[in-house]
């Protein structure tokens, strides 16, 4: 039975990884680092999941002489920078993610945030949407901050489940990357990722579902998902995918293939 959803949050939630990448150029900046990180460059480095670890990779690469203090300077900067950025321009929600919630609130679903993100971003993400008691709508908050290693490492989805007190095979988690994918997965959850455009050719076959969004008002998948009959990722088709999902895993891939499918033509 499904009892929670975990959603990972930049990419998966809301495209706000250019934001990112203009914080930390302006960061370097501000330090008087000759970095500029340029799209292609950030697309890079976003293998590298935790503020903080891409900073430090980059210093290194570019044999700049640095400390865990300066690093942790330059994050500062870059996290101020970046909920100013947030604050003024904001940052487009991913088709259905903000109808799924409410959906899985009404509903009765226990929800969780799983990120590797610094818990400063998410007051100006959230907050605009969802008002200033955003973090109601959760039950579980876990970021960066709070786990030893950060995603493909399954630590940010175990310490969700943990805090929510739900079994992995009751929870579905959401993803936009191959090292998210791969941490929710070693978490033992089912997971469904919808592509974002930071990475767009990301490894993803290790997902259980691939989709090219939600579907929302508007916007809804061009074909009915051949399972649910239906244009968008609905709580109860959620469920009833979740479900058949879970016999297939009790009863051996015989019984039930994989259900794999993108609205993408």
């Amino acid at each position: 039975m499904l009892e929670a959803l975990l959603f990972d949050v930049d990419g998966t939630i809301a495209e706000t990884e250019d934001l990112h990448r203009r914080a930390f150029n302006l960061a370097f900046r501000d330090h008087g680092m000759g970095l500029d990180w340029s799209p292609a460059e950030y697309r890079r480095l976003l293998a590298i999941h935790g503020g903080k670890e891409r900073i430090a990779r980059a210093l290194a690469e570019h044999g700049v002489a640095h400390d865990a203090r300066l690093v942790a300077a330059i994050h500062a900067t870059k996290t101020k920078i970046y909920q100013a950025l947030l604050a003024a321009e904001g940052a487009p929600w991913r088709p259905g993610l903000r109808r799924l919630i409410g959906e899985a609130r009404r509903a009765g679903l226990r929800l969780a945030l799983a990120t590797s993100t610094t818990e400063a971003n998410l007051h100006p993400l959230f907050a605009p949407v969802f008002g200033y008691g955003w973090r109601d709508r959760f039950d579980a908050v876990v970021t960066g901050d709070a786990i030893a290693r950060k995603k493909p490492a399954p630590d940010t989805y175990v310490e969700a489940l943990r805090r929510l007190g739900v079994d992995a095979a009751h929870a579905v988690a959401f993803e936009d990357s191959g090292a998210g994918v791969e941490a929710a997965k070693r978490a033992g959850l089912a997971v469904i990722a919808t592509r974002s455009h930071w990475f767009p050719n990301d490894d993803l076959d290790a997902a259980d579902l691939l989709l090219e969004h939600l579907g929302d008002a508007g916007l809804f998948w061009e074909q009915p998902h051949p399972l649910i009959r239906q244009r968008w990722l609905s709580v109860k088709a959620l469920a009833t995918w979740h479900e058949r999902l879970q016999r297939r895993d009790r009863h051996g891939p015989r019984m039930l293939p994989a259900l794999r499918w993108s609205n993408s033509r």
